[in-house]
């Protein structure tokens, strides 16, 4: 952004810089994707202990969503 813009965004947000806001998106992406993985997590071993799946589908399932979520922070954090 040029800076007449960047006074513009901040005149008509109340101050707030775009730098804040862009911080406060990607906060907020990071705490939907880290509650997705800790539901992932849950369900998988909710579903391991009542005899649904082997242990060895349990950790396959969380290792590809945890392989997933670092993935989207390593693009998001870019």
């Amino acid at each position: 952004m040029t800076k007449p813009q960047i006074s513009a965004f901040t005149k008509s947000t109340g101050g707030i810089a775009p730098a804040k806001v862009l911080i406060l998106i990607t906060e907020i992406i990071a705490v939907i994707y880290l509650l997705w993985l800790c539901w992932i997590a849950y369900s998988q071993l909710r579903s391991w202990k009542q005899g649904q799946g082997d242990f060895y589908d349990f950790l396959f399932v969380i290792m590809r969503a945890s392989i997933v979520a670092m993935m989207l922070a390593f693009f998001i954090h870019k």
